[in-house]
């Protein structure tokens, strides 16, 4: 806990600055004083042994006197940045039970103006940082200040408050920055609006779910929980005499910040943060840790038992156990974030594979397209279909591997040509149809990552897949880069038809409509994940293309959190599965606009009227009247229905990530490498049945 008494580590306090007059429950006012998150947070940065530099903003009518205190404290404020107009200033009034409201004087939009902005950011201050503190501020603000300290300083670690203006309905834009800074610093009240969940152990593991590895949520009284990786760690607070709680969240976190720089370990730096916070709040003003303060071996030997105190939290079923490598969960959100650019790959079609195939698909006079495979692979068919019947002038067959192979190929007509989808080339039913389909006469082409595979050899010629993977997990990005790639063989024989430029333009569109889905889903997804995860069994409902992305979505409960997932089109659920379905169980509905968004409709009061809790997965709002707990999921907007396959699949993916996280699952939970080889075994047994 030793410090450098010559030139302890700097921590960049970035905030605002306001100026408080303040009414006490006794009626006394001190007016005209120092207040702002960054003052409470730099004057604490001081007490907990580093050195402190302020950027902020300061208008025509900041008092001089106060910057000459801060400076007298040791406070650098070279870097304060004067701009016309009023600094934002407050009526503060405290009540006698200790509650505070705040009365602003300035317009609302004030506070707009006097945010930091990256040009106030001094360079050689930022090179010269330990760790930057962007404290409370509009959200568009935060996010522009993190981007540049990130490709300025990026040797400096970042902590990250929140603000009162924050949208936390709109969560997966807080989500994205929180897991840009290195720590984020939300108060519980809060992460409880940002996650729905009102327990700190469960409020972080749903952080966690939505991507966000490492944050410190302070708790007032109950101290603080730190989340690092799987691992959830309650901190205690300083008991303390409380005079005045104002700034006590912004001392903490300047605590923090001065710990992380000073070396300090997350949890190290946690208590010296409650120990900062436990000393302000026994005095009141923004400058009374310059008073209260003083005693910094004291505050520093208090940090150090806190730190000491502190316990695990962790709850298996909460958050991520770590799982064997090969097989971590994290992969697959890893692989889910590359979608937008394995898209655009695809579809580039660089070596000209699918526009060749189409080529010689209609040189052939190819009139029948047998889409076939198993798993995921059989789900890109189904979902490809609609495409192929719209625009490729050929009749398009999605049908399973083993039914192709034992019950279909005596049947295909002259004509056909067979489409034998597996990424790893291994899948023996796979095999199977392509070798059946080959014997019946038929063109055979291989679309697969493994270019030597036995699917590939088995097969007349091979329509290539090349996607990099980043480990085991669910597929994701293999599964969308093989309905892309059959969309755009679609498009190609569109193509050659002569009718295919708007198709083009649309299938261009796609990457920045994939990356607008993964933004604006992933806080609502990570919500119905919560919601998910009491349920025994989750329905999937699709229609028409959309079948096939039910299917998926059941798919990724099987593979990732080992969840029964059940998958039928929107019709069949009133047929069938309405009648085990009770009040409050989730139902999930993939309904785009399209042929079958009114049915769509129609299920969703069915739905609302008998108490379930639909996810609805949309491109459009839903009509009529939410019921409590109902999900909306948005998709973006402008997908013709024969492509909107690629964009829906998404959220059911984000869903089975985050649940599998909640739970503590990895990839596939194989008992052990016994069961794997059984497993793998089964699947690629390549043998060569008896066709019905």
């Amino acid at each position: 806990m030793s410090q450098d008494p010559v030139s302890p580590p700097l921590v960049v306090v970035v905030g605002n600055l306001t100026i408080d007059d303040v009414v006490l429950p006794t009626g006394a006012t001190a007016m005209a004083t120092l207040g702002g998150n960054s003052v409470h947070a730099a004057t604490a940065v001081i007490t907990a042994g580093a050195s402190a530099a302020l950027v902020a903003r300061r208008g025509e009518d900041f008092p001089e006197a106060a910057l000459d205190a801060l400076a007298d404290g040791g406070v650098d404020v070279s870097s304060l940045v004067e701009i016309t107009g009023p600094t934002v200033r407050n009526w503060v009034v405290y009540e006698p039970d200790g509650r505070r409201q705040w009365l602003y004087r300035t317009p609302p939009e004030r506070g707009e103006q006097v945010a930091p902005a990256p040009s106030d950011l001094n360079p050689e201050l930022l090179g010269r940082a330990a760790v930057v503190h962007v404290a409370a501020m509009p959200l568009g603000h935060a996010e522009r200040i993190v981007a540049h300290v990130r490709a300025s300083a990026p040797s400096a670690l970042i902590t990250l408050d929140t603000h009162e203006s924050w949208d936390f309905a709109v969560a997966g834009r807080v989500f994205a920055l929180a897991s840009s800074v290195d720590w984020f610093v939300p108060s519980m009240e809060e992460l409880t609006e940002l996650t729905g969940a009102d327990s700190p152990v469960t409020a972080l593991s749903v952080l966690a779910a939505a991507g966000v590895g490492r944050a410190v949520a302070k708790a007032a009284a109950a101290g603080a929980y730190v989340l690092d990786g799987g691992r959830i760690t309650r901190v205690p607070a300083l008991r303390a005499q409380v005079a005045d709680s104002t700034g006590a969240g912004d001392a903490f976190c300047g605590g923090l910040a001065a710990g992380l720089a000073r070396g300090l370990s997350i949890v190290e730096s946690a208590g010296l943060g409650a120990a900062v916070a436990g000393t302000a709040i026994t005095a009141s003003g923004s400058l009374r840790l310059f008073e209260v303060g003083r005693d910094r071996s004291g505050i520093a030997s208090a940090g150090h038992r806190l730190a000491e105190a502190s316990a695990d939290v962790s709850a298996p079923a909460a958050v991520v156990a770590e799982p064997p490598g090969r097989y971590d969960i994290d992969v697959m959100r890893r692989e889910i974030q590359t979608i937008p650019d394995v898209i655009s790959d695809v579809l580039d079609d660089p070596d000209g594979h699918v526009a060749a195939l189409a080529k010689r698909l209609a040189a052939r006079g190819a009139a029948h397209l047998w889409l076939t495979g198993c798993g995921d692979s059989a789900f890109a068919g189904l979902a490809a279909e609609l495409a192929f019947q719209r625009h490729s002038g050929l009749t398009a067959h999605p049908v399973h591997a083993l039914d192709l192979a034992r019950y279909r190929v005596r049947a295909m007509p002259a004509g056909s040509a067979v489409i034998a989808i597996s990424f790893s080339g291994q899948v023996g039913r796979t095999i199977e149809a392509a070798v059946q389909a080959r014997r019946a006469g038929h063109l055979v082409v291989a679309m697969t990552h493994a270019a030597d595979g036995p699917l590939a050899l088995a097969c007349d010629e091979m329509l290539p897949l090349d996607v990099p993977t980043l480990g085991f997990s669910p597929g994701t990005s293999t599964y969308v880069a093989m309905l892309a790639t059959l969309l755009r063989l679609a498009v190609a024989l569109a193509e050659l038809r002569g009718y295919a430029a708007e198709l083009t333009r649309q299938l261009a569109r796609l990457p920045g409509q994939v990356s607008a889905t993964l933004e604006h889903a992933a806080g609502p997804c990570a919500e119905a994940a919560s919601a998910l995860r009491p349920a025994p069994w989750v329905a999937f409902l699709g229609a028409g293309p959309n079948e096939a992305t039910a299917r998926f979505g059941a798919a990724k409960l099987f593979e990732g959190p080992q969840r029964l997932g059940v998958a039928t089109s929107i019709e069949e659920w009133a047929h069938e599965q309405y009648f085990v379905t009770s009040p409050g169980d989730p139902v999930v509905l993939v309904n785009p606009s399209g042929a079958g968004y009114d049915r769509g409709e129609e299920i969703l009061a069915e739905l609302r009227f008998m108490g379930a809790r639909p996810v609805v997965i949309s491109d459009r709002p839903a009509g009529g009247a939410a019921v409590p707990g109902e999900l909306a999921v948005p998709l973006a907007a402008g997908v013709a229905e024969e492509f909107s396959p690629v964009t829906a699949c998404l959220p059911p993916a984000l869903i089975g990530f985050h649940l599998a996280q909640l739970t503590g699952k990895h990839s596939y939970n194989f008992s052990g490498e016994a069961a794997r080889a059984e497993h793998y075994e089964t699947i690629h047994r390549a043998t060569i049945g008896e066709p019905a």
